[in-house]
């Protein structure tokens, strides 16, 4: 009796457990000032999630065409890690004026800014329980900007090492809508936190190039921002702790 009774508890925990596994909710929330385009899914750890669609909305902004994609990693120090794809389209689906991609932490409960680029921010919050209390750290930050003239064209994203983050941009009308996009792959830190930030940047008007640069920036989270030339443009960017 006391084997057959260890057994259902064993039972009832493994089932309580996958439960929990199966009752993430991630809320995604896409931001430009008043306008708000939100949407909420169930993700279940391992498994990836998929939206396409009218998200609802407040604000009193166009309506927009929502794509997201996620994937939930399974919990380590009660953190989860986020693998994300979004892209908000507009009257011209060809042209969405915000893409995004990338990975990041998060806490249960925590909204965090995944990226932002263009005025555009894309919010993650994990909707469920954790068990116990988050020990492990949130990723660092990474700001960026591509600044022609008068003319800047920042990016941000919350980050991991070793992970891939883009953003693209879509602006203006008619034949020639200019195109902003930026690519970074921050490597992993030396014993002093100094690590190197891949990176690939590219603006264009039309089918003519504006700015265009790749290489790699050396940073140190919480140090100054460094800056390379970008065309005729200059690229910057720094890590926050």
């Amino acid at each position: 009796m006391k084997i057959l009774y260890s057994l259902m508890l064993l039972c009832l925990a493994l089932g309580a457990g996958a439960a929990r596994a199966e009752g993430w909710t991630v809320k995604a929330r896409v931001v430009n000032g008043k306008e708000t385009y939100w949407h909420a899914q169930a993700s279940p750890v391992g498994k990836q999630a998929s939206f396409a669609g009218r998200p609802q909305m407040r604000g009193g902004g166009p309506a927009r065409e929502l794509i997201l994609h996620t994937y939930l990693h399974a919990p380590e120090d009660g953190l989860l890690r986020l693998d994300y794809q979004v892209e908000l389209a507009g009257a011209q689906k060809a042209r969405p004026p915000f893409q995004a991609q990338g990975k990041v932490l998060l806490r249960p409960g925590k909204p965090v800014l995944a990226a932002a680029a263009g005025g555009w921010k894309f919010i993650v919050e994990l909707q469920g329980t954790a068990e116990g209390k988050a020990r492990g750290r949130a990723g660092g930050t990474l700001e960026t900007s591509l600044k022609c003239g008068r003319v800047s064209y920042p990016a941000t994203f919350s980050y991991l090492p070793d992970e891939q983050y883009s953003a693209v941009l879509y602006s203006g009308s008619g034949d020639e809508p200019r195109r902003f996009m930026v690519g970074l792959l921050p490597n992993g830190s030396a014993l002093d936190g100094t690590f190197l930030l891949q990176y690939t940047v590219l603006l264009k008007e039309g089918r003519e190039t504006l700015a265009e640069g790749q290489g790699e920036l050396p940073l140190v989270p919480g140090g100054g921002r460094r800056a390379a030339p970008a065309g005729d443009c200059v690229f910057s960017a720094r890590a926050l702790r």
